[in-house]
């Protein structure tokens, strides 16, 4: 009797183990959708780059077992920088937790949950992720003639009446199996117009990469697996009334005939221009700086290459931006003060030609004078290299084209101000807005429900200050916030009403003085 009690003991025990195991599985509308839809989605859509949609159940389930192989080998999503080595602005790196859930999600059968709880997909236009951009530059239609590289320069007149800041900018390949890169300038000259002009073909005709004229000024790239590239709304690249927009493409060897028409789209800052603060790119890091140059590989041959900058001026800077092309296996780039303080600012250990970012930091950095850059890439010239353009390897040297190698790289700077460094690029990583400084995350905050339905709360200690609190939802608006003026020490509690909102991922932001808390909220209805 004793032994059959047990065993009923034991198998109720089991069964409520079991129950609890099921209970916890991961579904995809309370904790998969998510993920993919703020990490996958950029690529994952109708009419993006990638090869199928992740916005709806059906397909995630269809493709399940390939996204578990994908993430665990960290294929996916593409971020080939070291995250042990430093943080960027809107990395695409999944967290543990992340990653146990989707593991979780597809051993356990990928349960749908109640679909009607699934937060609401992001919204895309085509291959564009930009929304409601301010301008649009339609680049002519072009037809690549068969040779092994081609470079063509677009001039687009800005028809700017006055000074134009420019705070976010998205390249829209027409063609993406043909378009390799792509360089923006801007140039108040019409010396690369006169060029067109002159040119029978839409745009006019260059040999490689380099500025259109001694009077244009680069401000930006594209490269492949760049998005959008935005800055804090205070910032922008500034440019000139009357100004050319100068776009010069490379199209890569072997996709004669082919026609592309790309296009830019742009946001401009809308505050006061006294308040803009001026972002410019320089290329501090080049071949010409090598230390060990020329830049020559010889078939059959690995190589290290090392790169110092002239010693820099005071700058703020914002982001790198390596770019290599497919016999360089990585980079690295730190920076060193005069005083022999250095900092490693990108680590990319297996450096992909297919995936290449403006790399942003997560908060502005400080350039001190007299510092300097440096750099060093790893160029695998054998057949061990599985993207090496060669078969068998031929000696490669430097250039523009896509069988040649480059080693350059780019800064997003500022001219430093006090307090630079204290600026907040990436809010997500440091739990504090977009754009703030000096303030500390040194608070605790209790809220609950969590997921919530109609109504939640949040409860905190305080020191006497105003406090402020505000949601807001994945695309960045506000869409509900409160302040209280001059709120006593002590416990503070609050009743916040979400019966309003419809269900998704939410941001809840509190500020009360110095101290700030962001968390995540899920509404399901």
């Amino acid at each position: 009797m004793n032994n059959l009690k047990l065993n009923s003991a034991l198998l109720i025990l089991l069964l409520g183990l079991s129950f609890f195991a099921k209970a916890q599985t991961p579904d995809w509308s309370t904790s998969i959708a998510g993920i993919f839809y703020e990490n996958c989605t950029t690529c994952h859509h109708e009419g993006g780059i990638a090869p199928f949609s992740l916005l709806t159940y059906e397909v995630a389930v269809d493709n399940g077992f390939n996204i578990q192989a994908d993430v665990n080998s960290k294929k996916m999503p593409p971020w080939p920088a070291d995250p042990t080595v430093n943080h960027y602005w809107d990395e695409k790196v999944l967290t543990d937790e992340e990653l146990t859930a989707i593991n979780d999600w597809v051993n356990n059968g990928m349960p749908a949950g109640d679909l009607s709880l699934a937060p609401l997909p992001p919204v895309y236009s085509g291959n564009s992720t930009m929304l409601n951009p301010d301008d649009t530059v339609q680049l002519p239609v072009y037809t690549i003639p068969n040779d092994s590289d081609n470079y063509r320069t677009f001039v687009v007149y800005s028809n700017f009446t006055e000074f134009k800041y420019i705070n976010a900018i998205e390249f829209i390949p027409g063609n993406n199996s043909v378009v390799h890169h792509a360089s923006f300038h801007h140039d108040t000259s019409e010396a690369s117009y006169q060029q067109d002009l002159a040119d029978p073909l839409p745009g006019y005709a260059t040999d490689d990469f380099g500025d259109p004229s001694s009077t244009a000024i680069n401000f930006g790239a594209w490269l492949p697996g760049n998005g959008i590239f935005k800055l804090l709304p205070n910032m922008g690249f500034k440019i000139p009334p009357n100004s050319y927009f100068v776009i010069s493409i490379h199209y890569a060897p072997g996709n004669g005939n082919q026609k592309d028409s790309s296009k830019l789209y742009f946001k401009y800052t809308d505050i006061p221009d006294s308040l803009i603060r001026v972002v410019y790119k320089s290329k501090w890091l080049f071949p010409s700086v090598l230390v060990n140059g020329p830049l020559n590989i010889p078939a059959n041959s690995i190589k290290t290459f090392n790169e110092i900058s002239q010693p820099l001026t005071h700058k703020s800077l914002l982001g790198v931006v390596p770019h290599s092309h497919h016999v360089c296996t990585s980079w690295k780039v730190q920076m060193v003060t005069s005083t022999g303080d250095t900092t490693n600012l990108i680590s990319i250990p297996k450096w992909s030609f297919y995936w290449q970012y403006n790399y942003m930091l997560t908060k502005v950095m400080d350039v001190p004078g007299l510092a300097q850059m440096l750099g060093e890439a790893v160029f695998d010239n054998t057949v061990n290299n599985p993207d090496n353009p060669n078969n068998p390897p031929k000696a490669v040297h430097e250039g523009g084209k896509s069988t040649n190698e480059m080693m350059n790289c780019g800064f997003i700077l500022m001219d430093y101000e006090e307090g630079d460094e204290n600026i907040i690029l990436d809010s997500a990583f440091y739990g504090l807005p977009t754009g703030s400084s000096n303030l500390s995350t040194d608070m605790s905050i209790e809220l609950y429900p969590n997921p919530v339905s109609d109504e939640f709360h949040f409860i905190t200690q305080l020191e006497t200050h105003d406090v402020n609190w505000k949601i807001i939802n994945l695309y960045g608006a506000v869409v509900k916030q409160a302040t209280r003026n001059y709120v006593p020490k002590g416990t503070y509690v609050q009743d916040v009403d979400v019966t309003e909102l419809e269900t998704g991922i939410y941001q809840f932001y509190f500020q009360s003085g110095n101290k700030v808390v962001v968390k995540k909220i899920l509404v399901l209805k």
